[in-house]
């Protein structure tokens, strides 16, 4: 292998594309075999890598290497190098979410020539990582917190990373270059006044919850991103249900996929102890998702008795006065019997409304979530990054995740904002990529495959996103997915009038919608079985998946005894 390498680097450039190629589709599948860990990201790359490598570079490549999983590493006190005296290359990752802590794994374990292998250290402020999509299964209790939110110590102590827990506040490149790019290292700074010293920069901070401007939102609104906002909101549902006020409002602010998602949730957990609402400012909930999912989403919605407000939208949080009351109107009034005191849990705040007519109500609500909007980490603290960003704060990109300018930086996930290549079209329709963990996970394995490449003198890769559908959990028992299967609407039509439309409408199968691009919505239990295999799949560890799955079964062991005992059909939670 290392002959291969020696000759490939030495070569002529399309022998190097071919012989690098080879070696990577090898790495590529040899972590397949030895640690099941190759997600549909490492797929599209391991492919891509195949075709440039072509019949002749396969067929001399060597047998498959397999990759070690030696579990001496401490995360405190790991070591990456492989050389006798020479020290390794430093890499640093900001931001340990999806892409930071997937980019960290794969680059791990990926095969390195002998005395290659870096020292790769993870930043992040966390203690714990967050696995943002089953944020949701705190709430309603099918979930621990080990499963949703594992420690980073915990999910690293299999690999030579090391984790550092603090702020990344400034980055100083070595030495900048006219343009204000650079082409060597340099130092990451961290809150409290140390540094941390670099050769290869990963910049994958996330994003932040965005108040738009909004008076008293960043106050008193509850946003729904880390573990620590679940920590806060479970607080505030045990208060109201300890209240025990049918009066009780929670009002969850935006209807996008995080909106919908939780309001179903709170929604199922409180059925007949508060009411909860939906409020967007847009005509209809969900209006940038598949058809199928936003009637999936309403049926189940208007199931759990959450009323929808559309065209309105929040124009300031303000703490409730003293003593005051609201009625059924929800307008400000003098105490009566029919009133009642809001301001008794401390979450409690009053939201003021505005509709599309420009009538304004105030909402007294025991709760207010805010999933309206987002932003690049980096928009906040622009000053100490010197990376070209778009004017929303996304650090601006080349197609293979590079940073623009900085040779040994590279970006990814909701902090990046890439530049597609046009002779390659990398992103398939050339748009703006979602900031979900989907696209995450696919660039983590295209970021750690170009930092062994670039640092090892190989053909570095176009990102190319590959859309799976769109996933989303309605409650304990219930969720939609939507696969991205275009089904023409004549196809539509003759399978729906068939016996077969409607077995498939009982199994949870739905061919819904006015167009083809609408494709096949799956809902109810079948989704829901869906979406948690695939987020099974998606553990970052094999360890973290053995200790998920096992919880998981044993759950569901649980959940069928007490469904044919007639009891509750999960643990934790509150059916309606």
């Amino acid at each position: 292998m290392h002959a291969q390498l020696t000759r490939s680097a030495t070569g002529v450039p399309n022998q190097a594309t071919v012989s690098g190629a080879s070696i990577g589709a090898r790495q590529m599948f040899g972590r397949v075999a030895s640690r099941g860990q190759f997600a549909s990201g490492s797929s599209a790359v391991a492919l891509a890598l195949l075709r440039r490598a072509g019949s002749k570079g396969l067929t001399q490549c060597a047998p498959f290497p397999r990759v070690s999983t030696n579990r001496h590493y401490c995360v405190a006190s790991a070591s990456a190098s492989d050389s006798a005296g020479n020290d390794p290359q430093r890499v640093v990752i900001m931001g340990g979410g999806f892409g930071g802590l997937y980019t960290a794994i794969r680059l791990s374990s990926l095969f390195w020539p002998k005395g290659k292998k870096p020292q790769i250290t993870l930043v992040d402020q966390a203690e714990r990582f967050t696995f943002k999509p089953l944020l949701y299964e705190l709430l309603n209790g099918s979930a621990t917190e080990e499963e949703v939110a594992p420690s980073f110590t915990q999910l690293l102590a299999p690999y030579p990373i090391r984790f550092l827990q603090a702020k990344a506040v400034a980055v100083e490149p070595e030495s900048p270059l006219s343009d204000g790019g650079s082409s060597q290292g340099g130092r990451v700074q961290l809150e409290g006044g140390s540094s941390l010293e670099y050769d290869w920069l990963v910049v994958a901070l996330g994003s932040a919850t965005d108040s738009k401007g909004v008076p008293g939102a960043k106050e008193l609104a509850i946003p729904f991103n880390t573990h620590e906002d679940a920590t806060r909101v479970l607080e505030a549902i045990r208060g109201i249900e300890a209240q025990a006020s049918p009066s009780s409002k929670v009002m969850v602010v935006g209807a996008g996929y995080a909106g919908v998602e939780l309001a179903s949730v709170l929604a199922e957990r409180l059925y007949g102890r508060a009411q909860v609402q939906l409020v967007t400012p847009r005509d209809d909930i969900l209006d940038t998702s598949p058809e199928g999912q936003r009637l999936a989403a309403r049926r189940v919605l208007a199931q759990l008795g959450v009323e929808i407000i559309t065209g309105s939208k929040v124009c300031a949080l303000r703490k409730p006065s003293p003593l005051e009351t609201f009625g059924s109107s929800q307008e400000a009034a003098a105490p009566s019997a029919s009133s009642s005191q809001v301001g008794q849990l401390p979450s409690s705040c009053v939201v003021e409304l505005q509709a599309a007519d420009g009538s304004r109500q105030q909402a007294a609500c025991e709760l207010v979530m805010w999933t309206a909007g987002s932003s690049p980490a980096t928009k906040v603290e622009r000053r100490g990054f010197p990376f070209p960003t778009t004017q929303a704060g996304s650090i601006l990109t080349d197609s293979t995740l590079r940073v623009q300018k900085h040779m040994r930086v590279f970006s990814l996930g909701d902090v990046s904002g890439p530049v597609p290549s046009s002779s390659e079209a990398p992103y398939g329709s050339g748009g703006p990529l979602p900031a979900t963990a989907q696209v995450a996970f696919q660039q983590a394995d295209y970021a750690a495959w170009n930092l062994w490449a670039a640092m090892n003198g190989r053909p570095l890769l176009p990102f190319r996103y590959q859309h799976l559908g769109n996933m989303m959990a309605l409650g304990q028992l219930n969720a939609a997915v939507a696969l991205p299967i275009p089904v023409p609407i004549p196809i539509k039509s003759a399978v729906q009038s068939t016996p077969l439309g409607a077995l498939l409408d009982f199994a949870g199968v739905k061919l819904e919608g006015s167009d083809a691009e609408s494709g096949v919505t799956l809902e109810g239990p079948l989704a829901a079985a869906v979406r948690r295999a695939a987020y099974l799949y998606r553990q970052p560890t094999n360890e973290q998946r053995i200790n998920v799955a096992a919880s998981w079964l044993q759950q569901a062991a649980g959940i069928a005894a007490n469904v044919a005992a007639g009891g509750p059909s999960a643990r934790g939670g509150t059916q309606p």
